[in-house]
């Protein structure tokens, strides 16, 4: 079925050294609407939360120490106006960056405006070092990292300028030490988000998958069972009616109508090809999906040539299996409507032998086919996509074998290779 020697070449297996995801996909991700929802209610959540705190901080302080007073209260505030843009907008990225920089800005004042140096102000630098984990956690890691560079200008600010003459004195470590370790922070908050999205992406783009499986299987399952359907009525028709064919076919031969006998058959038998074939081999996806372009095919006026060999499991995800038998039958049967009806076919050959995976499909082709510089043949389908031909050789490609695309003579044939282990 396949010439061992054919030109097909590997591809070099290359080092990756680009990350998982790029700025745009995580972008993306994040203003994704269920991601939006469930990081505006934890918005919401944490602000409460800090609008407990600062009012308690309010109450409870010193009565002397109203600069104090003052600020917590403005921070309670600010926390409050928040959550109702918050509610207003739905847009907490915006509103997790203006936090940000609108709480350094108070604590800023506060701190500069100090004139009691006895009262540390450790616990607001505190505050400030986890500000990158809270921003990254609710903003994702690009618009978060904007958000936490707040923090990083307040440290710089007073610590790296002539405004440190307005602070308490601090020590050596604090000054020069505290910008640094927010830099690490801020660092280490990136990654850690950075890791926790990109998990959360790999199990969408899983359950996406999954769920993609599960409905291509149910469409599947669907037209298997009209085409069993189909099949039942048909026979069922035939059974009750096979006496009365037995009667004519028998009187045409005590009569020596041995010619009226023959076209009797012949056209006995071309009304049987209307029951669709339901086994092609042990494996069920590439069963199912051989069996549903035989009928797509048997509608369309010719058959499915159809020759498989694939056992019934196959060292190979059933969601790629399915995308590469479909896509290559999909886009033999999109051909045919560019060839004369008596011109058209298609053959799929499939096999696997414990090591490796063959396909090859051979179908006429009506027009020219026209190639792109990437080696894959242009779609003739009205909007071109390209996408079936892609994840053909992308498939092929990570199963470590090809994929090639060749026409001539007005034959189109594909053929793929691959060691499924």
């Amino acid at each position: 079925m396949y010439n061992h020697g054919m030109d097909i070449k590997f591809p070099k297996p290359k080092l990756n050294t680009k990350l998982r995801y790029g700025i745009k996909e995580l972008v993306e991700f994040e203003n994704s609407e269920p991601v939006k929802q469930q990081k505006s209610r934890t918005a919401v959540i944490l602000l409460t939360g800090f609008i407990v705190y600062s009012i308690l901080a309010t109450f409870l302080s010193s009565d002397q120490y109203r600069h104090g007073k003052v600020t917590n209260f403005s921070l309670a505030l600010f926390f409050l106006v928040l959550i109702i843009l918050n509610r207003i907008t739905r847009d907490h990225t915006k509103l997790c960056i203006m936090g940000a920089f609108g709480a350094c800005t108070i604590l800023f004042f506060h701190m500069i405006t100090e004139v009691d140096w006895t009262i540390g102000m450790d616990a607001f630098w505190l505050y400030i070092l986890i500000l990158p984990f809270l921003t990254d956690f609710l903003a994702g890691v690009v618009y978060g990292s904007i958000g936490a560079l707040s923090g990083l200008l307040l440290a710089l600010l007073l610590f790296d300028t002539p405004m440190k003459n307005y602070l308490q004195p601090y020590g050596f470590d604090m000054t020069h030490w505290f910008p640094i370790a927010y830099i690490v922070v801020m660092h280490s908050a990136a990654v850690i988000e950075y890791e926790l999205t990109c998990y959360q992406i790999d199990k969408k783009i899983s359950d996406e998958k999954i769920s993609y499986l599960q409905n291509e299987r149910t469409k599947r399952l669907q037209e298997q069972l009209s085409i069993y359907e189909s099949n039942e009525l048909t026979i069922r028709k035939y059974k009750h009616d096979i006496r009365h064919f037995n009667r004519v076919l028998a009187g045409f031969i005590n009569n020596q109508e041995y010619d009226k006998a023959k076209e009797y058959l012949q056209e006995f038998d071309s009304m049987l090809e209307n029951v669709t074939a339901v086994s092609f081999c042990d494996n069920r996806i590439v069963n199912e999906l051989l069996t549903i372009y035989a009928a797509r095919c048997q509608k369309e006026g010719f058959k499915l040539r159809a020759k498989a060999s694939v056992p019934d499991h196959i060292p190979m995800q059933e969601v790629e299996l399915t995308s590469l038998v479909a896509n290559a039958l999909e886009n033999a049967l999109e051909a045919q409507d560019k060839v004369d009806r008596e011109k058209r076919f298609i053959q799929i050959d499939i096999s696997y032998d414990g090591r490796r995976l063959r396909l090859m499909t051979k179908n006429p082709c009506g027009n020219e086919v026209i190639y792109r510089d990437s080696g894959l043949p242009e779609s003739t389908k009205q909007i071109r996509s390209g996408i079936g031909t892609q994840q053909i050789q992308s498939i092929a490609a990570k199963y470590g074998g090809a994929a090639s695309f060749e026409a001539e003579d007005g034959m189109f044939v594909m053929k793929a290779i691959m060691t499924c282990l």
